[in-house]
């Protein structure tokens, strides 16, 4: 985890889960420079381009990645909302 959003993201998603998986843009550790995706229980959750973007099943909601700096609790909403559905 190497950008603030990254570990935002990540501490935001261990509130919901201990069970957080990641895909990184390599095969190995070692040689990966990002993480390209977060899943966590029915969610998969993308950071790219400055939107984060969380899809489940057939649902997609983007949204500003400075929000995890300046509104967190309003992507915690976010997040929380699309597990739901």
């Amino acid at each position: 985890m190497k950008s603030s959003e990254e570990i935002a993201l990540w501490r935001l998603l261990r509130r919901l889960s201990d069970r957080v998986r990641f895909d990184l843009d390599a095969r190995y550790l070692d040689q990966a420079s990002k993480i390209t995706a977060y899943r966590v229980k029915n969610l998969l959750i993308r950071l790219e381009n400055g939107l984060l973007t969380i899809t489940s099943g057939a649902k997609r909601k983007t949204i500003a990645a400075e929000l995890l700096r300046k509104q967190p609790s309003a992507v915690f909403r976010e997040v929380v909302g699309m597990m739901g559905e």
